[in-house]
């Protein structure tokens, strides 16, 4: 009779996609409490489940279950199943529900059970189900103990596709709002675009809502001059490649100005290379009236300052449009952060004003200058005694128009004086020798004066083999 009782519930209930492994062992796993029948209190058994879980995808899965008995052998164990969403739909595939294929420890006390499961094959919305593992003992101690499984709609390639819409926003009248919309699941095109979207304004309250798209997936409009805090409803309509449709609706608040309002735009900002000077532009924020119109009869107060990176000065700091001059020498990628403050009063240094200060933050990335090379196009050369010898070298890595400072030394042989050693083109006389003699020179380079505190950052040698006069 328990056998019949048994299979009864596992054919009444909507069987759940699990997936093996995972699951800590207690007497309650997921959230159940074990629970004995003897009388005696906390049970001896112990049983270990998978974590809740979702799924996007239709495969088959295996669901492992664990029990063990400190005082007897495992004697039944099977799976209980029931649907937590109204009218969710079968699983397309069972097996192994009653356990009649089990494996025990050889004393019997351990017993795993796998239950084998495919979603169903059409889904018209996001399913939960409930699948719960029972276990007896010879002692008659029982336990069990639950974990649920989430099947989203795209997990079915037959259903409509799933349109997925942004969350709900809040704006203010005038304020640039950015729509979303993902579709997923139903039959998506295997050229191009997946999907073709369509927003659909649905509610607009009364107002005059232009959209700046309305066939992608993404679009943006401005918020419209509302009287009272109002909910405007968008609903985006996805298609797949069977012409089935999904929709989902994002919902946008828009509360009225009650005062004017600055809003801080800049288009400053991006990689820029050291030692450039930068402008900041703030000259593109707006400020709008009680109404959400654009208000250019009164001035819009500004603040430039400097959050983050080495500190560098802002000239004009309380105009809308700045500078600064970056530094020349850094060692690696530098990020310099300045703070665009605006407001409808005038703005301290100390950042105070008597109308609340909207912020915006503009980032420049600062690279390093490119590793100088130096190359000589007369490495080597051959001078008579008492000649003229010219060394020269160039930085053909510096593109740019960053100064190269150069320094000439002598590393070996008789010592000249180097005529224009601060200098690309350099030379000397040749001294007067009485057997052929070796020189050698050294040309340094950095985007600083070579000093002692800063050595440079590249050299080359030239050698210049200096020829005796013929012998008498």
């Amino acid at each position: 009779m328990y056998q019949q009782i048994k299979s009864a519930l596992v054919v009444l209930s909507s069987l759940a996609l699990v997936a093996c492994g995972g699951g800590s062992s207690s007497s309650g796993s997921s959230g159940s409490s074990g629970s004995t029948n003897n009388g005696s209190g906390a049970t001896p058994m112990t049983i270990a489940v998978p974590d809740a879980l979702t799924v996007v995808t239709g495969a088959p899965l295996n669901f492992t279950g664990q029990v063990s008995s400190s005082a007897g052998v495992i004697t039944n164990m099977y799976w209980q199943v029931e649907n937590l969403t109204l009218s969710a739909n079968a699983l397309a595939s069972v097996s192994n529900a009653d356990c009649k294929s089990i494996q025990k420890s050889t004393a019997g006390t351990d017993a795993t059970c796998v239950l084998q499961v495919a979603p169903p094959t059409l889904l018209t919305a996001d399913y939960t189900y409930k699948l719960t593992l029972n276990a007896v003992d010879a002692k008659g101690n029982t336990i069990k103990a639950s974990t649920t499984l989430l099947v989203k709609q795209e997990a079915s390639t037959t259903a409509n596709p799933v349109a997925k819409a942004g969350s709900a926003l809040t704006a203010t009248t005038g304020d640039k709002v950015t729509l979303t919309c993902a579709g997923s699941g139903g039959t998506p095109a295997t050229t191009g675009e997946p999907y073709s979207y369509q927003w659909v304004i649905s509610d607009a309250v009364g107002t005059t809502i232009n959209l700046a798209t309305t066939d992608t997936a993404t679009t943006t409009f401005v918020a419209p001059i509302v009287a009272v805090t109002s909910t405007l409803k968008f609903q985006c309509r996805v298609t797949d490649d069977k012409q089935k449709v999904g929709t989902a609706t994002q919902n946008v608040t828009v509360t009225p100005i009650i005062k004017p309002t600055v809003v801080p735009i800049s288009y400053s900002g991006g990689v820029v290379s050291a030692g450039a000077t930068i402008t900041l532009d703030g000259s593109k924020s707006v400020k709008y009236d009680a109404n959400g119109k654009v208000d250019t009869s009164t001035p819009i107060f500004y603040f430039w300052k400097q959050k983050s990176g080495p500190v560098v000065e802002v000239f004009n700091s309380f105009s809308s449009v700045a500078s600064t001059a970056l530094p020349k020498f850094i060692d690696s990628r530098t990020a310099f952060v300045f703070t665009l403050n605006v407001s409808n009063s005038a703005i301290t240094p100390g950042g105070f004003s008597l109308d609340p200060i909207t912020q915006m933050d503009v980032v420049f990335y600062v690279d390093p200058l490119p590793p100088i090379s130096l190359i000589s196009y007369t490495p080597t050369q051959i001078v008579a005694s008492g000649g003229v010898a010219t060394l020269k070298v160039d930085a053909p890595s510096n593109t740019g128009s960053n100064i190269i400072y150069y320094r000439w030394s002598q590393v070996a042989g008789p010592t000249v004086f180097i005529a224009g050693a601060t200098t690309g083109n350099a030379g000397f006389v040749a001294p007067t020798v009485t057997s052929d003699t070796l020189m050698v020179f050294r040309a340094s380079g950095s985007y600083q004066p070579i000093t002692v505190a800063n050595p440079a950052a590249a050299s080359i040698d030239v050698i210049v083999l200096v020829q005796a006069p013929p012998k008498q």
